[in-house]
């Protein structure tokens, strides 16, 4: 990846990636707890939904702890009325 980011950049990604750990991951987990209590699993549409809600919670997260780990920090020195 090796991502050229600001500091700020990498601050909002972890800020996304603690709100999906902290908040979002146990909503999720506790919906796939709910919806597994329906019964026949083959035939659960809110399973399989809150489970593929859970897969692309989990990928967010590698994803971010991906761009996080090798992204390179660069200085934004540009105004705010400037393209830096």
């Amino acid at each position: 990846m090796y991502d050229k980011l600001t500091k700020k950049d990498i601050e909002l990604m972890e800020a996304e990636l603690e709100d999906r750990r902290l908040n979002i991951r146990p909503k999720i987990m506790e919906e796939v707890k709910r919806t597994r209590e329906f019964g026949d699993l083959s035939e659960n549409y809110e399973y399989k939904a809150a489970k593929q809600a859970q897969n692309k919670n989990r990928s967010r997260m590698r994803y971010l702890e991906g761009m996080i780990k090798t992204a390179s920090v660069i200085d934004d020195n540009s105004k705010a009325d400037e393209v830096g």
